[in-house]
């Protein structure tokens, strides 16, 4: 699914996507193909479930995001520490 399509089918809510097909760009991921988990009315029950999935699923490419917003625009960040479990 394309973004365009899921502004289209979920529209004024937050989402919890995983990127299917994604690369980086200029320091920023370009996500080519969503797969929508979920939808919500607030930003707290979309992250909740966010953290939930992550913890299940680490590796996967998972975001929440605003369906008002025109286009994914998200940034890539460094990450310089080290991660417990």
């Amino acid at each position: 699914m394309k973004w365009s399509e899921v502004r289209s089918k979920y529209s004024d809510c937050w989402v919890l996507i995983e990127a299917l097909e994604a690369h980086s760009e200029n320091g920023e991921r370009v996500i080519d193909k969503i797969s929508v988990l979920n939808y919500f009315e607030t930003s707290q029950a979309a992250l909740k479930e966010y953290e939930v999935e992550h913890k299940k699923n680490p590796d996967k490419e998972l975001y929440v995001y605003h369906t008002q917003n025109e286009d994914l625009k998200v940034k890539e960040r460094v990450w310089m520490g080290v991660r417990r479990k």
